[in-house]
């Protein structure tokens, strides 16, 4: 008050000597001058007039929503080489990495390769032991005739009997077992010669089934088993988004948005069907997934949405303009316009909304904040 008096007396001194500087020149224009407009009212029981621009405070609603980017969720099914005999030579890829591709689709070729001194070596073995084994079965199998005939010979209640009986059975057992193990041998060795028809020759790994492929960097050789590629199938309408700060919950509403081929905006509704620990659609920790609800006529959903949740509403909260707040000493204030003059205004931020900070004391509704 002391302040505003001051400035009061001190206007009124400098417009003095204005008005006494002009008026020889024309006191006429003295007499009728409006010194209304640079005076200021002091007097608490009239309107205020002062240069002061001021923000008025209101009671609002705020809503305070998360935002994540949600991706849609794949079915990932590895690719793997089953290569027949012989040293494959990775020849390259036939597609590129993330593309869309159909079944059937060559995912990469390569050319088999034998030595011929091995290729000569294999062939031999085979033959003799092919022909080895006939001879051992034929010989073997006229020798257990013969003992399962004198086995029938003996009183079939004598001890002789048992005995000889059981000693031809483990014969035969062991004889069955060599002839089968020997057999595998055989035509696994066979497949071999075969496959040597084949030396030079190139080949391809088809794609088994249609999707977006992927491909290993670290490829650089090749062998039988080993996983070439992935082929990633999306489903229509489920995405997945990581729920680290767990703002996610289940049956919760999203809003999405998200751009088609053509540049254009859309907006699409959800809902949460699960988290990280429910299951079987678990995918990653952190992880929460929403089926959103499509158009009938979209052809190919999008690759990723921008989801929204709403995690907290408060009601009957003060926005204040972070540039209206001043800080001393650690504490937040603002300058309030009051008929006694500038009063500071301790504050209690509880967060940030934009560029507002979010006050709850009421008692703040209809104040004016001091804009400087």
């Amino acid at each position: 008050m002391h302040n505003i008096k001051r400035k009061t007396v001190l206007l009124s001194l400098a417009l003095s000597m204005s008005i006494g500087l002009v008026g020889c020149k024309n006191s006429k224009d003295e007499q009728n001058k409006d010194l209304s407009e640079y005076l200021i009212e002091i007097s608490p029981s009239e309107k205020r007039k002062t240069s002061y621009e001021t923000y008025t405070l209101e009671l609002s609603d705020y809503s305070y929503t998360f935002g994540a980017i949600a991706s849609a969720k794949y079915e990932m099914t590895p690719v793997y080489a089953e290569l027949p005999y012989g040293t494959p030579v990775l020849l390259g890829y036939s597609v590129h990495n993330h593309h869309n591709i159909k079944e059937g689709t060559p995912i990469l070729s390569y050319r088999l390769e034998f030595d011929e001194i091995y290729m000569a070596e294999q062939s031999l073995s085979l033959k003799r032991k092919s022909e080895r084994f006939e001879v051992y079965k034929t010989k073997e199998e006229k020798r257990l005739s013969e003992v399962a005939e004198a086995v029938s010979q003996l009183p079939s209640d004598s001890e002789a009997f048992a005995e000889a009986l059981e000693d031809y059975q483990e014969q035969l057992k062991s004889y069955n077992e060599y002839v089968e193990k020997t057999q595998e041998e055989i035509d696994e060795l066979a497949k071999e010669v075969a496959a040597f028809e084949d030396n030079g020759k190139v080949f391809t790994i088809n794609s088994p089934f249609s999707g977006i492929v992927e491909i290993p960097y670290w490829i650089n050789s090749l062998r039988d088993g080993q996983e070439i590629a992935t082929i990633m199938n999306p489903y229509t309408d489920i995405y997945a988004v990581d729920n680290e700060f767990e703002y996610f919950t289940v049956g919760q509403k999203v809003i999405g948005d998200y751009s088609d081929p053509n540049g254009e905006k859309h907006t699409v509704e959800g809902r949460v069907l699960s988290t990280d620990s429910l299951l079987p659609l678990r995918l990653q920790s952190g992880s929460a997934y929403i089926r959103f609800e499509f158009p009938e006529d979209l052809e190919t959903p999008p690759d990723s949405i921008h989801a929204v949740v709403e995690t907290k509403r408060m009601k009957n909260v003060i926005r204040i303009p972070t540039s209206l707040v001043k800080n001393h000493e650690g504490a937040q204030y603002i300058e309030l316009l009051t008929d006694e003059g500038i009063t500071r205004k301790n504050i209690d931020v509880i967060m940030n909304a934009d560029l507002d900070y979010i006050v709850l004391d009421e008692t703040l509704a209809g104040a004016k904040v001091v804009k400087r």
